[in-house]
């Protein structure tokens, strides 16, 4: 939610944009003010569709027929259909493509789910996934793709998808360019989900072996928490000794991750090479730390790496607190650092340029 409503409001600052969804226009005008402290486009018309008919809820019938009636009114001359959504763009092409309308379809990739289930075992499943992937992934007219790793990925596992290919990392407010680091109440810092693929076991157990060194009062703030996951967590910093080196809060409003950032020395990408994590992410977190003009320790995994250079970052290797412990400590002593350089390099990946760059691809 945080990454489309923030790309498309930034979006309609330079054209025209609809937003098909079940909100309406107060309830995301709301989201956007209370969770990131930005207004809602004037440009981004709010249309919302009913997926419930007679007590009855479907994407399926519902919802993708009030998108269907949406596109036949619209009066532009030229319309480019653009979603994250394979199930709903598999239906708009099937009503869509040889109808009079004329439609232009672009996907916007940020995983390969048949690979997910095939991981998980789930071959049914996975088989299910791949005809649905091959099927939108055939006859989009063009596919965005959060990383060069998985429009390779892409390329390879789909023989059917030549279409054009935009690489399009994810981007990140703006306002955090503007922040400015007046005090370190913490020296690490961790935003984003808890799900076991970021890394925080890892992460937890980097800091106790980093609290053996001349760092022992080491403070890190991990931020994001629901009830289960900061227990179980902090039941592990309990565990190791950290009680007070490692404080959890819970998920909080986005904009308010301003204020710790601008506390902190380090921001931390410990993402595994698990799931999604070596191919597919592009953390929205990293690049927040970067504009913010943060030092980043990172996970080093080949879907980061296509897009952040050696010089940027401090790599350490997925799944090695040792190595984290060592990249942690390396960015801490590091006398050298400068957070213009970070923020400059930064300056490219702002939901600003990340428009440019879609508006650019499809002119």
């Amino acid at each position: 939610m945080l990454s489309i409503i923030q790309f498309l409001n930034t979006l309609a600052n330079y054209i025209s944009v609809d937003l098909l969804c079940l909100d309406d226009k107060a309830t995301l005008s709301k989201f956007l003010q209370e969770n990131l402290g930005i207004k809602l486009s004037k440009n981004l018309n709010i249309i919302q569709i009913s997926n419930k008919r007679f007590g009855i809820k479907s994407n399926k019938f519902f919802f993708i027929k009030g998108t269907i009636n949406h596109l036949k009114n619209i009066k532009s001359e030229r319309i480019i259909l653009f979603t994250r959504d394979l199930k709903q763009m598999r239906l708009c092409i099937k009503k869509i493509k040889n109808s009079k309308r004329s439609v232009e379809f672009i996907f916007e990739a940020h995983q390969i789910l048949s690979k997910n289930y095939e991981r998980d075992n789930n071959i049914k499943q996975s088989s299910r996934m791949k005809k649905l992937e091959s099927f939108v992934f055939s006859n989009i007219d063009s596919l965005v793709c959060i990383t060069e790793t998985l429009s390779q990925d892409i390329n390879k596992s789909f023989v059917d998808c030549s279409k054009n290919h935009l690489i399009l990392p994810v981007g990140f407010n703006k306002k955090f360019l503007s922040t400015n680091h007046k005090n370190n109440k913490y020296d690490v810092l961790y935003a984003g989900n808890f799900s076991k693929w970021k890394g925080l076991d890892c992460l937890i157990e980097a800091i106790s072996l980093i609290k053996q060194t001349k760092y022992k009062d080491i403070s890190v703030v991990l931020i994001g928490a629901d009830k289960s996951s900061k227990k179980y967590y902090g039941d592990k910093s309990k565990s190791l000794g950290l009680d007070n080196n490692i404080e959890i809060l819970n998920r909080m409003e986005h904009k308010k991750i301003f204020q710790h950032l601008s506390e902190s020395k380090i921001g931390v990408v410990p993402t595994s090479s698990e799931g999604d994590g070596l191919l597919y992410t592009s953390p929205l977190k990293l690049y927040e730390y970067l504009g913010s003009g943060m030092k980043v320790v990172s996970s080093r995994l080949p879907s980061i790496e296509s897009s952040i250079p050696d010089d940027i970052v401090y790599y350490s290797d997925p799944d090695d607190p040792a190595s984290l412990a060592s990249s942690i400590i390396e960015a801490l002593d590091d006398k050298s650092f400068d957070p213009e350089k970070v923020k400059n390099f930064a300056r490219s990946f702002t939901w600003d340029i990340r428009a440019e760059r879609l508006l650019d691809f499809i002119s």
